[in-house]
């Protein structure tokens, strides 16, 4: 992960968010497998846009992306995008609903680019959309939206 590509013109929040990256990647997790093929693109305060090229082991048997990986994808980077809202002050926080809608295939070998944004981010919750997109964020070809909805967890609560 310390070489992942990170585009930003903001150099702060892109150098916080590549420190976050290679210590989240350190841990064993599922996410990690994921991290580890995407390329980001775009990077603002609460927006995030990934790439990846579809890897056969993540495909179902008809060579497209699996349901499963696009909603990891889905979680492991609207999670991200919440981060960008406030790196300075990194909680923990846990998934209280995901939904997917799925319209197209994602091949074997192609690119796709997952574009996450947080819409609202309260005191202990936050909403996030995502669209997969084959072949560019311009293509207008979506192969899934997602909506991801996080509990934060206030540094005060006690676990």
């Amino acid at each position: 992960m310390a070489n992942m590509i990170i585009k930003s013109n903001d150099e702060k929040l892109k150098n916080q968010l590549a420190d976050l990256l290679n210590k989240w990647t350190k841990f064993e997790g599922f996410d990690k497998q994921f991290l580890e093929l995407c390329t980001c693109e775009k990077l603002e305060k609460g927006k995030v846009v990934m790439s990846m090229t579809v890897d056969e082991k993540y495909c179902n048997v008809l060579s497209n992306l699996h349901g499963g990986a696009i909603a990891t994808l889905t979680d492991v980077i609207s999670s991200i995008a919440i981060l960008t809202t406030n790196l300075d002050a990194i909680v923990p926080s846990v998934s209280v609903e995901i939904s997917m809608v799925y319209s197209n295939p994602a091949p074997v070998d192609r690119k796709i680019f997952i574009v996450s944004s947080v819409y609202k981010s309260g005191r202990n919750l936050a909403f996030t959309e995502t669209t997969i997109y084959l072949d560019s964020e311009d293509s207008g070809i979506v192969i899934a939206k997602g909506s991801h909805t996080k509990f934060i967890v206030n540094k005060k609560a006690k676990l």
